[in-house]
């Protein structure tokens, strides 16, 4: 059985850093006090959170000095372009709201470091979110997103992405321009293929494609050498390459749900390996050599799996 507690743990740290938890405390002004405030130069900060917002009034403009925003729970569909101003804007949240579109005003904020979008109805993600040349993490789960831009191969400053829960269905090969990321998550989408460039993202040490339409796993995932986390459950992978076995810093490999026959014997170099998760296969057998090494591990939920083991 799959350790419950350390996925769930998993969980929790994803929303912890997914969501700002530790966003400034709610403003008891009403918005129209707030934006007319004598001294807007002097806000670093500014909580507009859950305000029932149908627009963001264009005083947010007064703010010049802005290093984050929150703008959470409200009802926006847009930005203005006065938003454009706040020159030192490093964090902005925009987490469930009514954007469609992705707002090309955000384009034209070249300093922001962190970008969340979570819980909106994007159906697109704009080619001007690459002018934001310093973004380090973005984040835009549980949307309606159809296609990542080719323009994110110039996010160079990139090291977390999330695109969880979404409708994507390829990931542009210009990814592997983002040799800083450490972070990717695009479980539960229709991704049908894993682009080879991945390869070049060796500072990877998380990256999850869980419960998509993946029917190859690629070679090249094995110059991952600082991959820690390799999530491939609930996808249609028939092989895993026998050069995963050089992943030697993996601690958590999840295979359940797929079309594996077999695993390679030489994933006994998998040393660092603590939760290895092999359920709902289609098994016929397994390396002997495994044998020690499995029965140690968490090895899925399926009888079928553990009956094999025990026969070695």
């Amino acid at each position: 059985m799959k350790n419950n507690f350390t996925k769930y743990l998993l969980v929790a740290l994803t929303l912890c850093a997914s969501f700002s938890l530790f966003a400034q405390e709610p403003d008891s002004r009403s918005t129209f006090d707030i934006m007319n405030a004598p001294d807007p130069e002097k806000y670093k900060e500014l909580n507009l959170n859950n305000r029932s917002l149908t627009k963001l009034p264009l005083e947010i403009g007064r703010f010049v000095n802005l290093e984050r925003l929150w703008l959470n729970y409200n009802n926006l569909q847009s930005l203005p372009i006065e938003i454009s101003k706040l020159t030192k804007l490093r964090e902005l949240y925009i987490n469930n709201n009514q954007f469609m579109r992705f707002p090309i005003e955000i384009g034209k904020v070249p300093s922001l470091e962190k970008l969340e979008m979570q819980k909106n109805k994007l159906e697109n993600v704009s080619m001007h979110i690459g002018k934001l040349s310093r973004l380090r993490k973005m984040n835009f789960n549980y949307n309606k997103i159809e296609a990542i831009p080719v323009e994110i191969g110039q996010l160079t400053s990139l090291t977390e992405m999330s695109f969880f829960d979404n409708k994507i269905k390829v990931i542009p090969v210009e990814i592997g321009f983002l040799t800083k990321l450490k972070v990717i998550n695009v479980e539960k989408n229709a991704i049908a293929e894993i682009p080879v460039e991945f390869g070049n993202i060796t500072s990877l040490t998380d990256l999850n494609f869980k419960n998509n339409l993946i029917q190859v796993a690629p070679v090249e995932l094995s110059n991952l050498i600082n991959l820690k986390s390799l999530i491939l459950d609930k996808n249609q992978i028939k092989k895993i390459p026998v050069d995963y076995s050089k992943l030697t810093n993996l601690t958590v490999l999840d295979l359940d749900d797929n079309l594996l026959r077999t695993i390679p014997q030489e994933f006994i170099n998998l040393v660092n390996l603590k939760e290895l998760y092999l359920g709902g296969n289609v098994w016929v057998s397994f390396p002997e050599n495994l044998n020690e090494m499995i029965t140690k591990l968490e090895f899925g939920q399926s009888q079928i799996v553990k009956k094999m083991i025990l026969k070695l």
